[in-house]
């Protein structure tokens, strides 16, 4: 097989070339040289769910990552001053993960960014297409679980 034809060339490129898009955007880089993609994943996953209490396991679930992934990534962020982990109330052992004002700032200039980058994917495809696009992408997912 070719890897003209090969899925999972296909798809790591296209991360790569996604990668590479908002490395060159600069816009990233005006708020922190170490804010990779997963921080901005997780932080955009924050901002969405930001009126529920979000735990790790949360985000385990949500990205398909390992607890030990999640652990290291989260403990840089709060490093990095992005997120924090607060107690709850109803629950001594859980810490919810929250965005600090410095993560909803990065929140905004990371959205800004994947909504161009989106309509620029978008751009010259049909809604055809597009459906297709998900429903494969969904049964790639099915069958690699």
């Amino acid at each position: 097989m070719s890897h003209q034809n090969d899925i999972g060339f296909q798809l790591h490129n296209l991360s790569n070339m996604l990668r590479r898009r908002m490395e060159r955007s600069g816009a990233l880089s005006r708020m922190d040289d170490n804010v990779s993609r997963n921080n901005g994943w997780i932080i955009g996953y924050l901002a969405d769910h930001s009126e529920q209490d979000v735990f790790q396991k949360d985000l385990e679930n949500a990205f398909c990552i390992r607890r030990s992934t999640v652990s290291k990534v989260i403990r840089l962020m709060e490093e990095k001053g992005f997120i924090q982990r607060q107690a709850v109330p109803y629950d001594a052992r859980l810490k919810k993960i929250v965005l600090t004002d410095e993560g909803r700032t990065l929140h905004e200039i990371i959205k800004k960014e994947q909504q161009a980058t989106e309509q620029l994917l978008r751009q010259s495809v049909t809604e055809e297409e597009l459906e297709t696009f998900f429903r494969v992408v969904e049964k790639f997912k099915k069958n690699i679980e």
